[in-house]
């Protein structure tokens, strides 16, 4: 065989470099869903495990819990602008590699506490201070990363695919919560969140897809400098401000409402930690549908449906579905009620908020990706802890189902903001204003 014999090398759209880069990319955001989504599952376990050793095993008080709300709630007040700033600096995907690692290695401290004998409130309220400070960066980092792997309409459909996967992987885990508290107990049942951690981490570090490095900042460019050009950018932004101020109200009436319905369903209906995990994986059930259902409802229907309409109408959902809980009493029935308040309820708020985010993540500018949603985090979770200790100190004044009523009125909040603000006329998803 001569050389002009020999077959020439296939040229085809499965090896070309266009199609080469695209398969990385599809096969990088694989690697960041499930690795995020794995965080999920083990992060479900933790939130019916760890209020769960903190009423039952230590017998904490409603002010006692409100603390430890407020300890897992506070982080953010400190941290997010600052964090915002910082993810603007570096590399986000190193930075949420090793926010995940450390994540796990802080969770690790619970496990080990029951098992020496060292488990206290204390200790839940400082681990749950500092894992929430890690994971909010971490979580800014990876949301600052997701537009490095798509673009347009691809991040639309990739915030919407993640939310209904993360909606599946949280009600996976509320059932998986309620196996292995009953297999293994509540403390040990935890390190299938600190596993979660580690599996994220790896995840993450196989990623390959090229991420833009940082813009190189002007000269004699500070932190605080940085962070109040990125205050100033959302503040003055006709879409992102609106937006996070009705994600604030809804927030913090829903951080109230959590503390209490944990103690009211635990203390006076007498549910065991296993029919509340069951209970809570309603939540991802509805979260599902609404992650799947929320980018076609969105689209725009005529003049008088899209964007905008479906943001309201899924806050308008959240104070109609909590009315009927505070009517509930003990036994099955008033399970599967409460059940389907809380599907109905996380089938609104999914909606709402893989739409909002990228409503926010579309119309910013790149290099104010991490310190807008830095912002969004520090006013919409900043004051979580001051709403989680106004409801202990609530119910030590008025009693529980008072203060439930006004931590479900508060709720619409949310849909109030939003209704004043230009964003109701919202139709189509809006586009990047610069670059």
């Amino acid at each position: 065989m001569t050389a002009s014999d020999e077959p020439l090398p296939r040229t085809t759209a499965a090896t070309s470099p266009p199609a080469a880069a695209e398969e990385r990319v599809r096969r990088d955001l694989a690697l960041y869903n499930n690795g995020l989504a794995v965080g999920v599952l083990g992060g479900a376990v933790t939130s019916v495990a760890l209020p769960s050793l903190a009423l039952i095993t230590l017998k904490a008080s409603p002010f006692e819990m409100s603390v430890l709300y407020a300890a897992q709630r506070f982080p953010p007040a400190v941290t997010a602008l600052f964090g915002g700033a910082v993810v603007d600096r570096h590399r986000k995907l190193a930075l949420l590699t090793w926010g995940k690692a450390a994540g796990g290695v802080l969770l690790l401290m619970v496990p080990l506490g029951a098992w020496l004998g060292f488990l206290s409130l204390p200790l839940l309220c400082v681990v749950g201070l500092l894992l929430a400070a890690v994971n909010d960066l971490s979580s800014t980092a990876g949301i600052s990363y997701l537009p490095s792997l798509a673009k347009g309409e691809r991040l639309a459909a990739a915030n919407s695919k993640m939310g209904a996967l993360f909606s599946f992987t949280d009600a996976a885990g509320s059932y998986l919560a309620s196996g292995l508290i009953a297999l293994l107990g509540t403390s040990r049942a935890i390190l299938a969140d600190v596993a979660s951690y580690a599996v994220s981490a790896w995840c993450m570090t196989r990623i390959r897809t090229p991420e833009p490095p940082p813009r190189p900042r002007p000269e004699g460019s500070t932190l605080l400098g940085e962070i109040r050009e990125g205050l100033a950018y959302v503040i003055r932004h006709p879409v992102l401000w609106p937006v996070v101020k009705a994600n604030t109200a809804l927030a913090l009436a829903l951080t109230a409402w959590d503390v209490l319905f944990l103690i009211y369903v635990v203390r006076q209906l007498h549910w065991s930690p296993v029919v509340l995990a069951v209970v809570m994986g309603c939540a991802s059930v509805g979260g599902v549908v609404g992650a799947l259902a929320g980018r076609r409802l969105a689209r725009p229907r005529g003049t008088w449906w899209g964007v905008g309409p479906l943001l309201l109408c899924a806050l308008a959902l959240q104070p109609l579905v909590l009315v009927p809980v505070l009517f509930a009493g003990p036994g099955l029935g008033w399970q599967v009620v409460i059940g389907g308040c809380v599907t109905a309820r996380f089938l609104g708020a999914t909606a709402h908020g893989s739409t909002q985010r990228s409503v926010r993540q579309g119309v910013c500018e790149a290099r104010f990706q991490g310190r807008q949603h830095a912002i969004g985090t520090w006013l919409t979770f900043g004051p979580r802890f001051l709403s989680a200790l106004a409801a202990g100190g609530l119910v030590s004044v008025v009693g529980l189902l008072p203060s439930m009523s006004v931590a479900a009125l508060a709720t619409s909040g949310g849909f109030v903001v939003l209704l004043l603000s230009p964003i109701r006329r919202l139709r189509a998803m809006p586009t990047p204003t610069g670059a």
